[in-house]
């Protein structure tokens, strides 16, 4: 009996609801973007969003106030959903990258709010808010390093010859670039208590790419492959040095085949700090 009750009050209710139609979604769009409670407007950009007859224009920009309020809401996980949703509508504009950036800055992604704040500028150039995000962010960064690099010279003033810690350290300095030969210190002195050990490769070719010597970043990165062929990470560090010394082919096959075996490897490396080099490599001498 209670379930047959609850039936018809679920339908009573649904015979209340007013009809989805241009008129009342028209209505639904002046409160998306005007409403006084948050829930409402989330709420009133929903219906927006999922009307059928809605403009992609207007879609996405319903979308990006859906998402900048759930941000406020600190529901970041739906907030870069509905603003990757506005890029596929409108790729073009700068206030998405902006506002995503913000969010990667809120949780402490760094280096994904750096990109989208560049991108933004790049798109909008002088773009306030994207210079002053760009500025905060780099200041938490030096913190955040600052902070990272402190806890592991403690831990090391413990156990100075942790190979696993030299390499930590050995990779946020290579990465931040702030001392690239105390960091190729640190990564012979893990491999040195643990030889051949990928990940340190791994750490000591970007170490030698951000020095400029090329071919032994090519060495270290090529190790690493050997060790454990199927890491995209690798492959393109190897690539990276390919290219740099000239072996354009072969690196760009590298960097394809990277990213197949370890989707996202581009992104990751896009956030190391890496800059190619501009003059041409001398020529590689006949064996």
């Amino acid at each position: 009996m209670r379930a047959l009750i609850a039936v018809a009050f679920a339908a009573g209710l649904g015979g209340c609801l007013a009809p989805v139609n241009a008129d009342t979604v028209e209505l639904a769009w002046e409160r998306c973007q005007s409403a006084s409670v948050a829930a409402d407007r989330i709420s009133e950009c929903s219906t927006v969003i999922g009307f059928e007859g809605t403009s992609p224009e207007r879609r996405a920009a319903a979308l990006i106030t859906r998402g900048v309020l759930r941000a406020e809401q600190a529901d970041y996980a739906r907030a870069l959903a509905d603003l990757g949703r506005a890029l596929r509508l409108d790729g073009d504009n700068a206030q998405i990258y902006f506002q995503r950036g913000a969010i990667y800055q809120a949780r402490g992604v760094f280096e994904n709010a750096m990109r989208d704040y560049d991108r933004a500028l790049a798109l909008q150039p002088g773009l306030r808010e994207a210079l002053d995000g760009r500025s905060s962010v780099q200041q938490q960064q030096i913190v955040a390093y600052q902070n990272d690099l402190a806890m592991l010279n403690e831990a090391l003033q413990r156990t100075p010859s942790d190979a696993g810690l030299l390499n930590n350290r050995c990779w946020l300095r290579a990465v931040n670039g702030d001392n690239l030969d105390l960091a190729l210190a640190d990564c012979n002195a893990s491999l040195a208590t643990v030889p051949n050990d990928a990940n340190v490769h791994d750490s000591r070719g970007l170490v030698q790419f951000k020095r400029g010597d090329y071919a032994a970043s090519f060495a270290d990165y090529d190790a690493a492959v050997q060790i454990e062929p199927e890491r995209g990470h690798f492959l393109y560090g190897r690539g990276l040095a390919r290219i740099a010394l000239g072996q354009t082919a072969e690196g760009d096959a590298d960097l394809v085949h990277a990213e197949e075996l370890e989707p996202g490897v581009v992104e990751a490396y896009s956030s190391y700090n890496i800059v190619m080099p501009t003059t041409k490599p001398p020529p590689l001498e006949a064996d």
